[in-house]
């Protein structure tokens, strides 16, 4: 019945230069048996719409359709006990994932801590060996330097021994 309405209006387009040379009367002629039409229509419609919007037919279920709805109430359960199941198994892999997270965290800030003393370690270590590469240095020179004053006192002593000996003859 929707539908008419929409297509006597289709209709009507296309024969528009036709009508505008009929007569007003054919018109209206027209208009009514299209009204008369929808008007047949209704009562078809409604007859139809009685048996489901009353909901009359609801009340009446075979045995089979009751048991058959029963399987599936069963099945649903079923399902919905499965996936009850797996949201408190997703529940308990979110908390364990939780506490990993947080020893996680903590083993991460206690790296920083350990790292940052073995940064300060290695800056020691490396201002000791700078100290101690200058100390070997400092010791070289003043070894060197000692070398050579023992040297220079031999040198003196064997030609004081000499210049005795040749005195002495």
């Amino acid at each position: 019945s929707k539908l008419e309405p929409e297509q006597s209006n289709v209709s009507k387009s296309p024969l528009s230069a036709e009508k505008s040379s009929q007569s007003p009367l054919e018109d209206s002629e027209e208009k009514l048996s299209s009204e008369e039409s929808k008007d047949r229509n209704l009562p078809d419609d409604e007859s139809n719409l009685g048996l489901w919007g009353d909901g009359r037919g609801e009340d009446e279920l075979s045995p089979e359709e009751i048991q058959m709805f029963e399987q599936e109430n069963q099945r649903l359960v079923g399902e919905m006990n499965n996936l009850f199941d797996e949201v408190r198994q997703i529940e308990g892999k979110v908390v364990e994932i939780s506490r990993l997270q947080e020893i996680f965290t903590e083993k991460v800030l206690q790296q920083e801590t350990d790292i940052d003393n073995i940064h300060q370690l290695v800056v020691g270590a490396t201002e000791n060996i700078k100290e101690g590469n200058e100390d070997i240095r400092e010791a070289i020179k003043n070894n060197a330097g000692f070398r050579v004053w023992i040297l220079f006192f031999l040198v003196m002593c064997s030609f004081s021994l000499l210049f005795l000996d040749w005195y002495d003859n």
